[in-house]
Formats: C-alpha cells, structure tokens, sequence
C-alpha cells in the first residue's frame, strides 16, 4: 500500500488521501522536520506512532509530546495541530486513520452500538496518550509496530481490519483503566472555537471583523478573542493571516495564477502588504518561494 502525504481541505478539514467508501482506511507517513499540520479536524479516528525523534500534538485542553516508540490515539472530530517536537535529525511518525465504519459495519450493528460509538460519544477522551504505561498501552503499542509492516501483504486490508479490531478492544481496556481518574469533560471551548474556525475558513477572502468572528459563535468580541487564546494560543486576526498564508502557499505551489491575483483571492488588501506578510512568516518573498517548491528558475 502506498504510504501518503498529509493535505488539508480549504475548511482544514483533513483530506484523507486514500480513504474511499470500499476501504475507509489508510496509513501516512511524515517526517515532522519540514512537515507542520496546522489546526484541522476529521471525523475518522486517528491513531499515531513515532519512529524516530519526537511529534508534539496540541488539542484544545492541552500540548503532549511523543517520543519514538510512543503513540497517541485521537478521536473523531477533534480540533488538533502537529508539529516537530524536538530538535532531532529526523522525527518521522505514522498515522492511521479510519471512519468509524471500518470497524462498525453497517449502522446499528452490535459493533457500532457496543463498541465503537460508546468511545467517540464520550467526551472525555479526545486524546489517550499511548506510551506503555500500562498493558494496554504496550499491546497497542506493539500492534501499532506492526501495522505499518503489513500495509504491502497480500490480504492486507483483512490483516489491517483484523488488527485495527483488536487494537480498539485494548483501547476500550484503556479506556476502563482512565475512567476511574474522573476524567474532566471539556467540551463547550471545543465546540465555539471550531465554529468560529469554520467561520474563518469560509469566509477569509471576505472583509470580517472581530464582531463577525464572535457572532458565529453567539459569543461576545471579548469571550472570542478569551476563546482562542485559550484554545489555539492565537489572536482571531493571528489565526485569519495564517490561515491566509497557508491557502496562498497552495496557490503559489499548484497554479500559476499571478501573486497579485492569489493576494486578493485570500483575502489581502494589495499584492505589496500580502508580500510584506508572506515574508514575515516564511522568511521569502512569494516569488522565491514558489521557484523553490516548484524548481522554476529565476528570471535573468
């Protein structure tokens, strides 16, 4: 099976390339040196392995660090970011990630009901950490080893089912032993954060102010902005220049459309301010970054 990149919707929705209704499953691989997943969410369940060097994964409530041989379990629909944890030569991890059908089947079965809804459905959980601190842990751990090897088996998308099944029966085993610490629920900043985000997504190459952000989310400018520092650490205005950044950066690598015209397209008043920002936060100007993810020779 091939091992894939990582992209993003325009929403930030996770697009999980090779997922398709015949097998909602798939495996990628990232090298976290020159790789950062910006704040997204997806509604298929996420499992990760480091390899080597260290992966620091942000949710909403807290900031973990993953070393090699360590793992994390993520939930459906759940607001995170990824980036290098360390300052290591390599910091390579493996995700999986699955819809919820893969394990469930048809709807209302007793794998649905029983097993797979009871863990997205609580609200507890939106990260388990996996660093073999317990039985479970290690077994998951040690399957977690294992799936990367199997991808390119005959008969491999049985093997992975068959896998991915018992790795949620060990879960579920973690899952009993983290219920007796009366695990807070944490779910409301979630919810306003990823609406307002929504909010941003939709609408960043339009004129938006503070009042239109915090609207979204039928909250004040004051509990908006209280919201996303909280959450994500940023300003409402950080996080929309951003994100405006990261679409021009798609532009800029996949077209060959003008600068100017990517400039307005996201959301920026003129081509000269957009490249003033570009540059700031990437250290090039438009031009030269896009000769240098495209290998296009600079004119004489």
């Amino acid at each position: 099976m091939e091992i894939r990149g990582i992209s993003l919707k325009n929403n930030q929705l996770e697009e999980v390339a090779g997922i398709t209704p015949e097998y909602p499953f798939v495996m990628h691989r990232a090298d976290m040196r020159t790789v950062h997943i910006p704040w997204h969410w997806h509604e298929e369940i996420e499992f990760g392995y480091i390899c080597s060097g260290a992966v620091r994964v942000t949710t909403v409530n807290s900031s973990y660090v993953f070393k090699k041989g360590e793992g994390y379990f993520i939930n459906s629909n759940i607001l995170a970011c990824m980036e290098n944890g360390d300052n290591s030569p390599q910091s390579i991890y493996e995700t999986y990630l699955f819809h919820p059908v893969f394990l469930s089947g048809h709807f209302k079965s007793i794998f649905e009901t029983r097993y797979v809804q009871p863990v997205i459905q609580d609200h507890r959980f939106d990260i388990i950490e996996l660093k073999g601190l317990s039985s479970p842990q290690k077994n998951i751990l040690s399957m977690l080893k294992k799936a990367s090897s199997i991808q390119d088996e005959a008969d491999c998308e049985f093997k992975t089912r068959n896998l991915f099944s018992e790795i949620w029966l060990e879960l579920i085993r973690e899952i009993r032993i983290l219920e007796k610490e009366n695990v807070p629920v944490r779910l409301m900043e979630q919810d306003r954060i990823q609406t307002m985000l929504a909010y941003i997504q939709n609408h960043y190459d339009e004129h938006i102010t503070l009042s239109d952000i915090a609207a979204s989310a039928a909250v004040s400018e004051r509990e908006c902005s209280r919201c996303f520092k909280a959450a994500i650490n940023r300003t409402p205005f950080e996080y929309l220049t951003d994100y405006r950044i990261e679409t021009a950066e798609k532009h800029l690598k996949n077209t060959d459309d003008p600068i100017i015209d990517i400039a307005l397209r996201c959301g920026f008043s003129n081509g000269a301010y957009f490249s003033k920002v570009f540059k700031e936060q990437r250290g090039v100007s438009p031009g030269t970054f896009r000769r240098a993810t495209r290998d296009i020779p600079a004119h004489p």
